[in-house]
């Protein structure tokens, strides 16, 4: 194969880059030789270098002052922290009957309140969802229901149109019927 003839264009060498140590060339020697930014050396579903996605903290921090300020406005919040805080006075309370020091018994109280709280909003969220997709379905039933009705009232529309039609061509033969005319074609023959 021929060489490569394009120049390369590369900065100004340094003192350190002319003599490179044995530790430099062992790591470029390992580096995989197809890696691209972004990219992998495992093109069949290897893991992307450097791209860890962002932190819990770093998520944290970027939410707004908002979101934190009218959290209790979210559905199921309030009541999930007035379970949690009833949950929280019953730990304390019993490990205070079991004749605990002070702190332990805070502890019980801090562990229960978020137990209770958590179970409780995930149980509310799932009344929720459930609740969510029985409205989604009674609002599909309607508009089932809706598109029935307008179908039979259409239906009846059409079956009163062709009766009024009926009726009206009725009406016209009985008039044809009453004339001269039609006694005449009926009764006198040319021949």
């Amino acid at each position: 194969m021929a060489d490569d003839t394009r120049k390369a264009s590369t900065p100004p060498a340094t003192p350190q880059d002319q003599a490179p140590t044995v530790s430099t060339l062992v790591r470029e020697a390992r580096a995989p030789a197809n890696v691209m930014p972004g990219g992998t050396a495992h093109t069949a579903g290897g893991e992307r270098v450097g791209a860890e996605g962002p932190s819990y903290i770093d998520v944290v921090r970027n939410l707004p002052a908002d979101y934190y300020l009218t959290f209790y406005k979210r559905p199921c919040v309030r009541d999930s922290q007035l379970t949690g805080i009833g949950a929280g006075f019953v730990g304390g309370s019993i490990a205070a009957i079991m004749r605990k020091p002070v702190l332990i018994c805070s502890n019980y109280a801090v562990a229960a309140w978020c137990a209770a709280g958590c179970i409780h909003y995930q149980i509310c969220q799932h009344y929720r969802s459930r609740e969510k997709d029985g409205m989604r379905q009674a609002r599909e039933l309607m508009e089932k229901k809706r598109a029935t009705i307008e179908a039979r009232k259409e239906a009846r529309r059409k079956a009163r149109e062709e009766q009024l039609r009926l009726e009206e061509e009725q009406r016209r033969e009985e008039a044809r019927r009453k004339t001269w005319s039609y006694w005449i074609d009926k009764n006198v023959r040319f021949w």
